[in-house]
């Protein structure tokens, strides 16, 4: 039989942990809470997106990175900078056609991205945003790519194969498709949440 110094040692140290547990929140990605924030909860409406940006400080992009957006397949849109923490952040939104089981599929897009920056981390905190298995169907370069539909805050997974059926394009012009993309170097994640638009 343990003694009552022994059971309450335990019990200290279990409280430790608990309170320890309490005290230390799960830590969030910098880059992926931009996304949340400018591109989530605008629905990559490239307006309000910019809006959103400008409403928290952010200024005009360097010429640089437009240059560098433009290579990823993103056009018609507009971008902003901000650096925090020393950290550079830039957004864009525009549009784009990312080729999906062989057939460009048009979408409204709006990228985060930040340097230098933790690439597992924003990896993470986009993998378990989407909450559904990453498809190699999708493109991605260097990264990771998810389709999803949002039934009622519940992630269901939609695959690039599905999404040329008739069922898919029915799911695409309904507005309920959503893909997120992380791609770029280690140091340099760029996050994309876009919707498909037909």
């Amino acid at each position: 039989m343990r003694s009552s110094g022994a059971r309450i040692a335990g019990a200290a140290a279990l409280a430790a942990l608990a309170l320890g547990a309490q005290a230390a929140p799960a830590c969030a990605d910098p880059a992926f809470e931009t996304l949340r924030e400018l591109c989530i909860a605008t629905r990559a409406e490239a307006p309000a997106a910019v809006a959103a940006a400008e409403k928290r400080g952010w200024t005009d992009m360097p010429a640089t990175f437009r240059a560098e957006v433009a290579k990823q397949g993103f056009s018609g849109g507009d971008g902003r900078a901000k650096i925090i923490n020393r950290v550079l952040m830039l957004m864009y939104a525009g549009v784009g056609a990312p080729v999906i089981d062989g057939f460009p599929v048009p979408v409204r897009a709006c990228a985060v991205g930040a340097r230098p920056a933790d690439g597992t981390s924003a990896r993470k905190a986009a993998a378990a945003w989407a909450a559904v298995p990453a498809d190699p169907g999708l493109p991605a370069s260097k990264g990771s790519a998810y389709a999803f539909l949002d039934e009622g805050g519940e992630h269901k997974a939609v695959t690039a194969a599905e999404l040329r059926t008739p069922r898919g394009k029915d799911l695409i012009r309904q507005g309920r498709v959503t893909m997120l993309f992380v791609s770029g170097q280690p140091t340099a994640p760029l996050i994309v949440y876009a919707i498909p638009t037909l």
